[in-house]
């Protein structure tokens, strides 16, 4: 994104704060294990982003809760897929998406998905991991 498309600091500011509020309802639905707290927590994912359309950790965030806490799979992938148009070199959303598609029972894509994560992670455990996995789909479908 070049400086020009920046949104405005007021605009920054408020999608950072969103994004933070958005953060700390995760949390407590992490410890609530209550849906409403994580649509809320949607919510303020998307407020975030309507202040800053390009802020690729909201739209990741908002994926990860659609897809893991809501069942919203279709949806978590759509959020992955635009976090990756704005940062094609972050492998966390490769990763997810990986794992989306291997429990959503779409093999071919999620070995495309976590062979890109392979490509783009640092070595440690979460590369390991996906090597792990993608070995996992390979042998099932041999």
């Amino acid at each position: 994104m070049s400086e020009a498309s920046l949104p405005s600091f007021w605009q920054r500011l408020q999608a950072g704060w969103w994004y933070l509020y958005g953060l700390s309802l995760c949390q407590i639905g992490l410890r609530t294990v209550d849906r409403d707290v994580y649509r809320q927590a949607v919510r303020a994912f998307d407020r975030s982003l309507a202040a800053w359309p390009d802020l690729a950790i909201a739209l990741y965030r908002r994926g990860l809760i659609r897809g893991r806490e809501l069942g919203e799979y279709h949806a978590a992938i759509r959020d992955l897929d635009a976090a990756t148009c704005i940062r094609p070199d972050w492998p966390d959303p490769y990763l997810q998406r990986g794992l989306f598609h291997r429990f959503n029972h779409h093999s071919r894509a999620a070995i495309a998905e976590l062979t890109e994560y392979v490509r783009l992670a640092p070595p440690g455990f979460w590369r390991t991991e996906a090597e792990r996995i993608l070995a996992q789909i390979q042998a099932e479908l041999e």
